[in-house]
């Protein structure tokens, strides 16, 4: 149900994309700042829920401590590369982020084994490599507003350089989009309609991407996918009502969404709201998304290590 009210939005926004007069970027950038904290950043204030059941097993009751302490200094050192080296911050930020959404995809056994984990990665970029590759104007923009004056020739390298790595992993991922709807069509069965499915958002999206302004397609995508996607995983993990889930979250979300506004007044304001609007989501949401990422990275790491220390303990209770 919510792959097919993706592809339905996605084609709404394509076809607004090209017979409607784009909306002010000023206005575009609201809408995105609204929608980012209302559902992109729950998504990674959940994230001492998702942590405490991997990381209380190994840390005991210094969890939280210890969890809250690098949480918040690795989004202090994002929030300093933006202001110090945005170039650099911006391709190692797009590069954990496609790494980070092909993970949280679909899995399916798609193709050789060994190349499965760059179909995730190039599938999980497209969102980054499309806009970088058909509306490079619009995305230099964006990034050239979203980092501070004075970087405008290094963010022009930052985005040639994502540029040249996204024609080779666009094609990667077109290969592995052509494998799947192989797939689909000689699979029967739940398993077809599955893997059709999919295979429609993914093609809905790339379109979406190369025809929408980069704005509206990364709300599209984040807001509307991923995020979503996210917290009902969490929501279905802790056997907890979407208004559990809201009311436990809501908290650490303020908090973020607190930070961020002292940070725009502080250091982030840009000549105009829009612009200050643009520079504050995105420094705001990788200083979040960048300890999501290494913290959902290092989720397998953090669950061995507690099923070593739990076991023995098993073991010598029912000897």
């Amino acid at each position: 149900m919510h792959a097919a009210s993706l592809i339905m939005l996605s084609w709404a926004m394509i076809g607004a994309a090209c017979f409607v007069s784009p909306a002010s970027t000023s206005l575009m950038a609201g809408v995105l700042a609204v929608m980012v904290a209302v559902v992109g950043l729950p998504h990674g204030a959940a994230d001492h829920r998702f942590a405490r059941p991997r990381l209380e097993p190994v840390l005991g009751s210094a969890w939280a401590g210890v969890f809250l302490v690098s949480y918040l200094l690795v989004a202090a050192a994002v929030v300093c590369g933006w202001l110090v080296a945005p170039a650099a911050t911006i391709v190692l930020f797009f590069l954990a982020s496609a790494w980070h959404f092909g993970q949280e995809e679909p899995r399916f056994a798609i193709g050789p084994r060994a190349l499965r984990p760059a179909f995730r990665f190039a599938r999980g970029g497209l969102v980054i490599w499309v806009p970088v590759v058909f509306q490079t104007d619009a995305v230099l923009r964006i990034l050239t507003i979203a980092a501070p004056r004075g970087f405008e020739a290094d963010i022009q390298r930052a985005v040639a350089a994502i540029t040249a790595c996204a024609w080779p992993l666009l094609t990667l991922a077109v290969v592995g989009w052509g494998w799947q709807c192989l797939a689909a069509v000689s699979a029967t069965g739940r398993t077809r309609r599955v893997l059709a499915l999919d295979s429609a958002v993914t093609a809905s999206m790339a379109v979406l991407f190369a025809t929408a302004h980069p704005l509206v397609s990364f709300l599209v995508y984040f807001c509307g996918w991923h995020s979503v996607r996210g917290l009902s995983r969490l929501r279905r993990e802790l056997g907890e009502t979407w208004s559990q889930l809201v009311v436990s979250v809501a908290p650490m979300t303020i908090a973020a969404i607190g930070l961020i506004a002292v940070a725009a007044v502080v250091g982030l304001r840009a000549p105009t709201l829009g612009d200050t609007l643009i520079r504050v989501t995105f420094v705001g949401l990788s200083a979040v998304a960048v300890p999501h990422v290494l913290l959902h990275g290092a989720a397998t790491l953090f669950e061995r290590l507690g099923n070593l220390r739990i076991t023995p303990v098993q073991l010598g209770s029912s000897a």
